[in-house]
């Protein structure tokens, strides 16, 4: 077999052939589509890939939130268990910040490969950027990028917040509040339209005053009696979209003296461990946090080999607790 042959057919260099048969070199998916047709026209045998010393970059736009915590240590356990190292950055969901992080892990020669919490969706130039030959795997959030080494592993936010509100209209409750996350982040613009979906799914009329949006945060589920004062009706009960701001609720509600869920059911949307131990116990609709992390480091260690992308879109789970019960007159 000559080696500048098949160089010369792939249109790479001869070391760069060299490498990849070792299994030394992870190349672009064309790049290798085009050495392995080359070799194969010579009768080599198709090269195993590789992913030797791998590691990867995981960006992450706050620990603040339970959530971004837990999927990041999944995430971090996950390539512990391939024996990838992890190179962390935190950006404060600050687009400044994140193309300078994201730029600097994609110089460091032993990071191959990046994936990315929560990316602002704000940042359309960056996400082009991130659209080249770099294997990037977004997840959580989705982003309107594509490219040959781009994947997405989200959840089913539609079907969980369908889930959720379906759970409370089951027990009777017909008005039934929203607390959404920020306008425009597609898992919170899924996440109303599945409250919205089960709501018709069920006859019952959504009550437009009765939804807010805001961050995914404890302090705007703490305002949420402030923004149903405002209402023209008292809700019954409320699919909040994130686990951490219904936490927050849930103490606006005791210093209120509002009973959950005597007086209120308050189900939320994440699984983080916190709400396990809130008082009530917070039912919720849990993101398969472990899942989602394997198959992110799967994913990268696939387009780091120089596979095809995947996308993922993983089922969220109903898990009931104290926060919500039958509504009763």
């Amino acid at each position: 077999m000559s080696l500048a042959k098949v160089a010369r057919e792939a249109g790479v260099a001869v070391s760069t052939v060299s490498r990849y048969v070792r299994g030394e070199l992870n190349v672009a998916s064309e790049t290798a589509r085009r050495i392995d047709a080359a070799l194969s026209a010579e009768g080599h045998p198709p090269v195993q890939k590789q992913v030797a010393g791998l590691s990867l970059g995981l960006v992450v736009p706050s620990l603040d939130n339970p959530y971004f915590s837990a999927l990041a240590d999944a995430v971090a356990d996950a390539a512990a268990a391939d024996g990838i190292d992890v190179f962390t950055a935190l950006t404060g969901s600050s687009p400044s910040r994140e193309r300078a992080s994201v730029e600097r892990l994609m110089r460091v020669p032993e990071v191959g490969g990046l994936i990315y919490l929560g990316m602002n969706n704000t940042n359309e130039a960056f996400a082009s950027r991130l659209a080249g030959d770099f294997p990037v795997v977004f997840l959580d959030e989705y982003v309107e990028a594509a490219g040959p080494r781009i994947a997405h592993i989200t959840a089913n936010s539609f079907g969980g917040a369908y889930q959720a509100t379906t759970h409370l209209i089951s027990q009777g409750h017909r008005l039934i509040a929203h607390v959404g996350g920020p306008a425009g982040l597609r898992t919170a613009d899924q996440r109303e339209a599945g409250y919205r979906a089960a709501m018709k799914a069920h006859g019952v009329e959504v009550n437009e005053s009765m939804i807010v949006r805001g961050t995914f945060s404890s302090a705007f589920g703490m305002n949420f009696f402030a923004h149903m004062a405002r209402a023209d009706a008292a809700p019954t009960a409320v699919f909040t979209a994130s686990d951490i701001a219904a936490v927050g609720l849930l103490e606006a509600a005791r210093r209120a003296g509002v009973s959950v869920p005597g007086d209120l059911s308050v189900i939320g949307c994440d699984g983080i461990t916190l709400g396990e131990w809130t008082s009530p116990r917070l039912t919720t609709v849990a993101q398969p946090t472990e899942q989602m992390a394997r198959k992110a480091v799967d994913e990268i260690t696939r387009l780091a080999a120089g596979e095809s992308p995947a996308d993922h879109v993983l089922s969220m789970q109903l898990v009931v607790r104290e926060s919500t019960r039958e509504y009763s007159a």
